[in-house]
C-alpha cells in the first residue's frame, strides 16, 4: 500500500505535527512526501516534488490576498499532479480546511472514482468561524468532506459535515510530544540571562502572539500578584490580531511591565528548551473558541511543567483533566485566571506526565493510522 501523505504548512505547529507523524508512518509504511522545502524528513526518493514557499513580500490588501490565493490554491494543484505522478493508494493529508473547497474539492473526488482513497487529520473538527455568507461557508465545509474515506480526530466526536449524503468514518488518534534539542544551562542561569529575579514565579506564553490566546487576561491576573512574572516567547501571528506593542501598553498601564520579557520573532528549535527551562509554569489560556489539541503542550511534555489551561470542550481540557497537568480554569475570564494563579502557586499538581507519553506517542499514531487506511482500503 503507497501512502501520499500531503502537508502544505511551512512553519508552526501543524507543519511540526507533520514531521512527526510522517516520520513514524514510515517507520511502518510505504511513504512519499509532498511538502515545502525543508519540511523533509524522508529520504530524497521519496519526495516526488516540493512546495514552493509564497515570499513575503508586500503588505497591502491586494497583496496578502494574492498570497493568501497562491498559497491555497498552489499546493492543492500540485497535489493533484502528484497524485497522477505517484498513483498512491491513499493520500493523507496533515490538516484539513474547507477554505474555497467548491474551487478545488472536484478534482480529488475525480480521482476518489479512480480509485485513490483520502484521508485527513481534522486539527479543529468545530467549523463555526465563517467567511462569507453562511450557504458558502456550509457548502465549502460539505464539499471539503466530499472526497475524504477516513477522518482523523484526537477527541471522539460526530463531525458536522454541513449535508454531505454519507458518513465520514472518524479514527482518535493521539497527539505525540514535540521534542526538541535540550541544553545543559539551568533554571538560574537561564534567568540571569532573560534578567528575571530568581525568586520569581515566572509564566510562560509560548508560540504565535494571537488574540485567542487571551494573553491580555493573563497580564491583568499577574498585576494581583508582585511575584508573578510573564516571559512571552514567540511572534505576532497575522494582520488583524493585536500587535505586540498593545500588550507592552497595557502591562505598563497596569504596572506590571517591569515583570515582563518579551522575546519576539521566530524562535529556532535549538533555543526552544531555554523557554521552558526557565519557567515555573506554562500558560495556555486559550479562549471558548479553542477546542483542539495544543502544540505547546506538547512541547511542554518534554520538560513536565505544570500548566494555566483554558479553553472550550476538547482534547487539551480532556489531558489537562485526565493526566492532572495544572491548573483548569473558565475561559475569556481574568479573574478565573486570577484564581487559577494562586492555585498553581500554592499547590504543586501531582501531573502523570509519563502516563500522559505512555498514551500520546507517535508510534500509537502512526499505528492507528495505518490500521485504518488498511482496513478501509476497497
Amino acid at each position: 500500500m503507497k501512502i501520499l501523505y500531503f502537508c502544505s504548512e511551512a512553519e508552526g505547529g501543524l507543519a511540526t505535527y507533520a514531521q512527526f507523524q510522517s516520520q513514524a508512518l514510515a517507520q511502518i509504511a510505504d511513504v512519499a512526501w509532498l511538502a515545502p522545502d525543508g519540511l523533509m524528513p524522508l529520504d530524497p526518493m521519496d519526495r516526488p516534488a516540493t512546495i514552493p514557499i509564497q515570499p513575503m513580500r508586500g503588505r497591502g490588501l491586494f497583496a496578502r490576498a494574492t498570497r493568501f490565493a497562491h498559497s491555497m490554491f498552489d499546493p492543492l494543484l500540485l497535489l493533484d499532479k502528484t497524485i497522477r505522478q505517484v498513483r498512491p493508494d491513499w493520500v493523507l493529508l496533515s490538516s484539513w480546511s474547507e477554505y474555497f473547497a467548491p474551487l478545488w474539492a472536484w478534482r480529488f473526488r475525480r480521482w476518489r472514482k479512480r480509485g485513490v482513497r483520502f484521508a485527513a487529520v481534522i486539527h479543529d473538527p468545530i467549523r463555526d468561524f465563517v467567511r462569507g455568507p453562511l450557504w458558502w461557508h456550509r457548502w465549502s465545509v460539505r464539499e471539503a468532506y466530499s472526497f475524504l474515506d477516513v477522518a482523523f480526530v484526537h477527541e471522539k466526536i460526530e463531525l458536522d459535515t454541513a449535508g454531505l449524503a454519507r458518513k465520514i468514518p472518524t479514527v482518535v488518534i493521539p497527539h505525540g510530544p514535540y521534542l526538541v534539542p535540550a541544553g545543559t544551562a539551568s533554571s538560574a542561569e537561564l534567568r540571569r540571562k532573560f534578567d528575571i529575579l530568581e525568586s520569581a514565579y515566572l509564566l510562560l506564553s509560548f508560540g504565535h502572539i494571537r488574540n485567542g490566546k487571551n494573553l491580555n487576561l493573563l497580564i491583568e491576573a499577574m498585576a494581583a500578584y508582585p511575584d508573578v512574572w510573564l516571559l512571552v516567547a514567540g511572534r505576532e501571528q497575522s494582520a488583524g490580531q493585536r500587535p505586540v506593542a498593545w500588550y507592552q501598553k497595557l502591562a505598563k498601564d497596569l504596572g506590571v511591565a517591569d515583570r515582563c520579557r518579551w522575546k519576539t520573532g521566530f524562535i529556532p528549535e535549538c533555543d526552544v528548551w531555554e523557554f521552558f527551562t526557565v519557567a515555573d509554569a506554562v500558560a495556555l489560556t486559550y479562549s471558548r473558541d479553542f477546542r483542539s489539541a495544543s502544540g505547546v503542550l506538547n512541547v511542554n511534555a518534554q520538560f513536565r511543567k505544570p500548566v494555566l489551561a483554558s479553553s472550550g470542550p476538547g482534547p487539551l481540557k480532556t489531558a489537562v483533566g485526565q493526566y492532572q497537568l495544572g491548573e483548569w480554569v473558565s475561559p475569556d475570564s481574568a479573574e478565573a485566571l486570577k484564581q487559577g494563579v494562586a492555585r498553581l502557586m500554592a499547590i504543586r499538581p501531582d501531573a502523570r506526565w509519563s502516563e500522559y507519553l505512555a498514551n500520546h506517542s507517535w508510534e500509537e499514531n502512526a499505528k492507528r493510522v495505518l490500521c485504518a487506511l488498511c482496513a478501509n482500503l476497497k
